[in-house]
């Protein structure tokens, strides 16, 4: 969910990896803004729908590739509708609303969420199972801010996230479930810690 700069990237190390069917939701187009960050954005494709050109790239990679595609923001009128029967859900957006519910969505589809946020020089990364709660927790007194991404933090937590859908549909166990990421690439610096949610109410948004 989100094909910005983080999505982009995910979608293409999932086909990468072998995933052949992959529903895409996101209802922004190709802008200048960015080209700094996002790996379908070029001259070729301004001003187009971003589904519409990370479905035409992925098709290029595999043509055996079942892919849907939404142009639309997902929200809780189309958020149901959109995830389906999916295995498991990409939380690629960078609204805190947003975020927080696709959690209570995933939650509500007996699926896991696969976190991932960046902001410049940083990013972070989760695997959140039904009841988990993760995101409640995480943003709980958090305001909506205006981020920034670097192409090289942006590489690295879709990486981070790829890999987790690669282990969850291999049936490999995640040392993230439960658990942030947090990366400093301006300091070289990595960690994780288990996030308590154990005490959290149910956020309904």
């Amino acid at each position: 969910i989100g094909l910005g700069a983080l999505g982009q990237m995910a979608a293409h190390l999932l086909v990468r990896s072998g995933f052949e069917h992959l529903v895409l939701a996101d209802g922004d187009r190709m802008s200048a803004s960015n080209f700094n960050r996002q790996l379908y954005a070029d001259i070729l494709t301004l001003y187009r729908p971003k589904t519409e050109v990370v479905c035409e790239r992925l098709g290029d990679i595999s043509p055996r590739l079942k892919l849907e595609a939404y142009p639309v923001y997902l929200d809780r009128t189309n958020g149901p509708d959109i995830v389906g029967d999916a295995d498991l859900i990409l939380d690629c957006v960078d609204q805190i609303k947003t975020k927080l519910y696709l959690e209570e969505l995933a939650e509500e589809k007996g699926i896991p969420l696969i976190h991932g946020a960046v902001n410049g020089w940083t990013g972070q990364a989760a695997v959140i199972f039904p009841g988990e709660r993760v995101l409640s927790a995480v943003y709980a007194n958090s305001a909506e801010q205006k981020e920034s991404a670097l192409m090289i933090t942006v590489n690295v937590i879709a990486s981070v996230q790829a890999a987790e859908a690669v282990k969850y549909a291999c049936g490999r166990t995640s040392r993230l479930r439960g658990r942030l990421l947090c990366v400093d690439l301006l300091n070289g610096e990595a960690d994780d810690f288990a996030v308590k949610t154990d005490e959290l109410p149910l956020l309904k948004r």
